[in-house]
């Protein structure tokens, strides 16, 4: 008897979700997670898979969907890991348990061109600090030309993934990878920094779903409630910063968190359209406002 795809895709939609398992890892559906196996067993993009829901699939690739789907439902790995793939800001990404499968609010400020803050038509040099696997800083190089990059992280594995995407996106022109913890070995100055750091605290970290255990810990927590590493990020960023330059940094759900620890500075939390929260931006002069303040919150709670 032969099986049609789009029979398979919604049976294995419908499996996956009445399983116990956690979306947020770059999906946010049962549906979307079937999406990227789809698009794994059978070695197409996604306009393709969706023009192909009225073939049949051979029994060895339903035995395929089949594996992977026992393997994310019994080891709780999120399925980009199980596929090594995720798709970020419209463009495939290589990943695996060396970063972070990508998943940010960033994606509004590309697609924005970071209007009104920054003009990246008029902007030369970009830091994507924390880098990761790169998404964010391969994205906005991706779609602005004209840009260069630097893709800084403090992990060497991440970094060597980040170099993957490099060459498969074709951006060497554009895009390098540097080896830095945060901005030490990083020299010049950058009219655009991203960052999406750690920012979870050690007790969070414990109670997150078993998803997360399989990511990289050191990409995830940070200490004194997850606010030390985003505080020595905005301690720090106005001396790599032109005099018009901006940055964006990401804390997620500790927004909150971030302004309690630091209650005399005025923050502006960017209003997302389409979902997502916790991404802050300054300028360099509030920046340079704001520092005896970062400074002393790392004094008193930093080694």
């Amino acid at each position: 008897m032969t099986t049609l795809i789009k029979d398979l895709f919604n049976q294995s939609v419908e499996y996956l979700q009445h399983q116990d398992v956690f979306h947020g890892h770059g999906v946010e559906l049962a549906e979307d997670e079937i999406v990227l196996l789809f698009m794994h067993v059978l070695q197409v993009g996604f306009a393709s898979l969706n023009q192909m829901t009225e073939e049949t699939i051979s029994p060895a690739l339903q035995k395929d969907v089949e594996q992977v789907l026992h393997q994310r439902v019994a080891e709780k790995i999120p399925m980009a890991y199980l596929v090594g793939f995720s798709v970020f800001a419209g463009l495939k990404f290589n990943i695996d348990q060396r970063a972070l499968i990508p998943r940010s609010p960033f994606v509004e400020l590309i697609d924005l061109g970071f209007n009104p803050w920054v003009d990246l038509n008029a902007t030369e040099h970009i830091l994507d600090l924390c880098t990761g696997s790169g998404c964010i800083g391969l994205a906005i190089a991706h779609y602005f030309p004209t840009v260069k990059v630097d893709l800084a992280d403090l992990s060497t594995d991440a970094l060597a993934l980040a170099a993957e995407n490099v060459a498969d996106l074709k951006l060497q022109q554009q895009a390098r990878c540097l080896h830095s913890d945060l901005f030490s070995e990083l020299r010049g100055q950058y009219g655009l920094i991203v960052s999406n750091p750690p920012y979870v605290a050690d007790d969070e970290y414990n109670e997150l779903p078993v998803e997360f255990s399989h990511e990289p810990k050191m990409a995830l927590v940070s200490q004194h409630q997850g606010m030390e590493i985003p505080i020595k990020i905005l301690y720090q960023a106005a001396d790599y910063l032109t005099e018009d330059g901006c940055l964006f940094l990401e804390v997620g759900y500790n927004d909150a968190v971030l302004s309690r620890v630091l209650p005399e500075v005025e923050f502006e939390w960017i209003e997302f359209s389409v979902g997502g929260q916790g991404i802050c931006v300054f300028n360099r002069s509030d920046l340079l406002k704001y520092r005896p303040l970062f400074k002393e919150f790392l004094d008193t709670h930093v080694a």
